[in-house]
């Protein structure tokens, strides 16, 4: 018997299309997988110490310099996975896509570009989250708690590295102690609170740096972190303490109350409740002119008066149009707010302002506004304000001098100017004191002469401009001047005030996180929180494609 001979031809398309298949589905690794060269202009980081539950708002200002490949996305590191995603913007105020990953013992807040920095270029960024159960008892200061913060390591240079920590409420300078060894650089205060700052140059690849705090306890009201015995006694037995002892009695009597329950419990509507963050600290007076209500044209006229302030524009002419001159570009100067930047770009080069962008930059601030009050409770934040300008009122009020209620009228003119009855109000504030104006008023000068010199030199034209007034009259020349230059900066109010589309609505809420105030692969090591004596801080390495 002859046995038959079988094809090779059936063998053969099967392995040609198994190899398409791998192929396919294991497709050969492209540029994508080539090396990723990059280093960091500056690594900033800002933490509040929160004194309810013992969290952090961590704030993480990055600006990282592309060298070669192209950078779409990266994993900053977070100490532990109880942490809550905040916000996320580069430095034009685009909002980035942010994602909570948690993978084992692995915890980062992924952040997505808007579009990819290239070779060549660089991009600032901010991103927050609140971490919780950051603060332990420190074991080496009997009364105190303590945190240690390792900012993120890179195996790359970082030229530029600060370290902010805003501690809790009422501490006082002589009451804290830092790492031994790493004392603070300088210290300042921020809504009353003590700051302590350090800043350091040049970390070489890799090279890690840890700052610590320590401050008695009473400034912590719970959420202090225990270790060894003082946590069985302190944070597991106060919380399973009552399950424990009640399993036998709950197995016992539980059926026979829940059926008594039962029958005399009445229907209740269900109810809904929500857990808010409080007032929401940390709005601009620009910001919050928004957030009181005072609508687009005068919230145009404060980020105007907030750029003459700054010395950012002049205004060349004011009738029958503005027409501002921009004397410094952003990077020069103080540090110009995204509105500012966005509003600077409206700017032709006629000097006129563009009413669609205008429009562009208030709703982009009021969607920052809103995105800044997700989870705050907004009745309590708009009389925060307001106690705010009430604030500055008494502020100039109390000034003994008539230099210093000149001084204390420029300082606060920002938060004056929301008062709906401004005028009024200065008027009975500065009275019959007899002021100067100051040549570096610019917003006081621009509209006091029909051909305003130029910016290059001090604003008044001789000592005739010079001549001091009465408050009362000051006063009232600076409201026309707000309602000359709201006039003039829109043409058309209905066509502006048509250009402010909707707020999108939210579909989704997550938990906001304070001010809130702006990668690559390689490795992007965690950020370490533990307490200021040893405590094991497990890292998550950095990713990004």
């Amino acid at each position: 018997m002859v046995a038959k001979r079988i094809s090779p031809r059936p063998c053969l398309i099967f392995t040609v299309l198994l190899l398409v298949a791998i192929v396919v589905l294991h497709p050969p690794r492209a540029a994508s997988a080539q090396t990723i060269a990059f280093h960091l202009e500056h690594e900033w980081v800002k933490i509040w110490i929160n004194s309810e539950d013992g969290s952090i708002d961590l704030l993480y200002d990055i600006e990282l310099a592309c060298d070669s490949n192209n950078i779409r996305e990266v994993w900053v590191g977070q100490p532990t996975r109880d942490f809550t995603l905040g916000e996320a913007y580069d430095s034009h105020g685009n909002p980035l896509t942010v994602e909570k990953v948690v993978e084992g013992g692995y915890f980062a807040v992924r952040v997505h570009f808007a579009t990819p920095v290239q070779s060549g270029e660089s991009i600032r960024f901010n991103v927050t989250t609140r971490v919780r159960g950051m603060i332990y008892l420190d074991r080496e200061n009997p009364g105190n708690v303590g945190m240690l913060f390792t900012p993120t390591w890179w195996e790359v240079p970082v030229l530029d590295l600060r370290v902010l920590i805003v501690l809790p409420e009422g501490v006082d300078l002589r009451e804290v102690k830092t790492l031994k060894g790493v004392p603070y650089d300088n210290t300042s205060q921020e809504e009353g609170r003590l700051v302590l700052y350090w800043e350091r140059r040049n970390l070489s690849p890799g090279e890690r740096l840890s700052f610590g705090v320590s401050f008695p306890k009473e400034y912590i009201k719970g959420g202090i972190r225990h270790t060894g015995l003082a946590w069985l006694l302190y944070n597991f037995l106060p919380r399973y303490w009552s399950l424990i002892l009640g399993a036998g009695l709950i197995a016992v009597f539980g059926s026979v109350m829940l059926i008594n329950a039962l029958k005399r419990m009445p229907y209740e509507k269900p109810k809904v409740t929500m857990e808010t963050l409080g007032i929401r600290r940390g709005l601009t007076a620009v910001e919050a002119a928004w957030l009181l209500g005072l609508g687009p044209k005068k919230v145009v006229v404060a980020i105007l008066y907030s750029l003459l302030k700054k010395h950012a524009v002049w205004v060349e002419e004011q009738d029958p149009v503005l027409r501002l001159e921009v004397t410094r570009q952003p990077g020069e100067g103080p540090l110009l707010r995204y509105y500012e930047v966005g509003f600077l770009r409206c700017i032709g080069e006629d000097g006129t302002l563009g009413e669609e962008c205008l429009a562009r930059t208030v709703m982009l601030l009021r969607d920052t506004v809103e995105e800044k009050m997700r989870g705050y409770c907004r009745r309590d934040t708009i009389e925060y304000y307001r106690k705010i300008v009430e604030k500055a009122w008494e502020e100039v009020k109390a000034a003994g001098t008539p230099e210093l209620a000149a001084k204390a009228f420029d300082e606060n003119l920002l938060w004056l100017i929301l008062d709906e009855d401004f005028k009024s109000r200065a008027g009975e504030t500065l009275g019959d004191r007899v002021l100067t104006p100051d040549p570096a008023w610019w917003w006081y000068w621009w509209w006091r002469y029909p051909r305003p010199v130029p910016p290059t030199r001090a604003p008044p034209p001789g000592p005739e401009a010079r001549r001091s007034l009465p408050g009362g009259e000051l006063a009232d020349r600076v409201a026309t001047s707000l309602e000359r230059a709201a006039n003039g900066i829109v043409r058309n109010l209905e066509k502006f005030a048509n250009s402010i589309l909707p707020a999108a609505p939210r579909a989704v809420s997550k938990a906001p996180i304070r001010h809130g105030s702006s990668c690559a692969c390689a490795c992007v090591s965690c950020a370490c929180v533990c307490a200021c004596v040893s405590c094991a801080c497990a890292c998550a390495g950095g990713r990004v494609g």
